[in-house]
C-alpha cells in the first residue's frame, strides 16, 4: 500500500513537471503560454475584475473573431511594458486579408497580431494561475525540477556505489572460499 502511493504521488509529480516544462517552452515573446491557437494567460492583478480575477488561469482561443462590440484580451505594448488587457472593441479594420487593426476604447488601435481572443472563447480556471505562475518563476522551477532531479542523480549514484562495493565483497568472499 505504502509502495502504491509512493508511486501515485511520483506520477503525479513527473505530469506536474513535465507540464511545466512545456509551458515555459511554449512561452512566446510575451511571455504568456501558447499551444497552438490557446493562450494561458495567468491574470497577476485585480484590473479585470468580476469576470477575472487574480490568481485565476484563463485559456483563451484566438481561433474565433473578435468582432466589434466584444471584450477581447490583447497585448498592450505601451512604453515597452507588455501587459495583457481586456477592452472593448469599437472597430475593426481589414488592411489585408490576413491583418486586421482593432479599434478599443479610448482610441486604443492594435494590430491583429497583438489579439489574444475574445472574452467570450475564454475559459477560467480559478486559483490554478497563481500555482502556475509559482510554478514558472525561476525560483519555483529550481525547487520542482531541478532540486529533486539533482537529489535523485546523486542517490542513484550512491545506490550504484553500494552495488560495485557489493558486488566486490561478494567476489572477495567467493574466492576466499574457493581458496579455503
Amino acid at each position: 500500500m505504502k509502495k502504491t502511493i509512493l508511486n501515485i504521488i511520483f506520477i503525479i509529480y513527473a505530469v506536474i513537471a513535465v507540464f511545466v516544462t512545456v509551458c515555459l517552452l511554449s512561452y512566446n515573446q510575451f511571455k504568456v503560454t501558447e499551444f497552438g491557437d490557446y493562450s494561458l494567460v495567468i491574470i497577476t492583478d485585480d484590473e479585470m475584475t468580476p469576470n477575472f480575477n487574480k490568481g485565476d488561469l484563463v485559456i483563451i482561443d484566438k481561433s474565433q473573431e473578435v468582432l466589434p462590440g466584444e471584450n477581447a484580451f490583447f497585448y498592450d505594448t505601451y512604453n515597452r511594458q507588455i501587459e495583457v488587457r481586456l477592452g472593448k472593441v469599437e472597430d475593426l479594420e481589414r488592411v489585408t486579408s490576413t491583418e486586421s487593426t482593432y479599434t478599443f476604447e479610448g482610441e486604443h488601435k492594435v494590430s491583429s497580431e497583438y489579439i489574444l481572443g475574445g472574452e467570450n472563447s475564454a475559459s477560467v480556471i480559478p486559483v490554478v494561475g497563481t500555482v502556475l505562475g509559482i510554478l514558472e518563476s525561476k525560483w519555483g522551477f529550481l525547487f520542482l525540477i531541478v532540486l529533486p532531479a539533482l537529489l535523485a542523480f546523486f542517490h542513484q549514484i550512491t545506490v550504484v556505489i553500494a552495488d560495485i562495493r557489493n558486488s566486490k565483497d561478494d567476489k572477495e568472499e567467493k574466492n576466499a572460499k574457493t581458496k579455503a
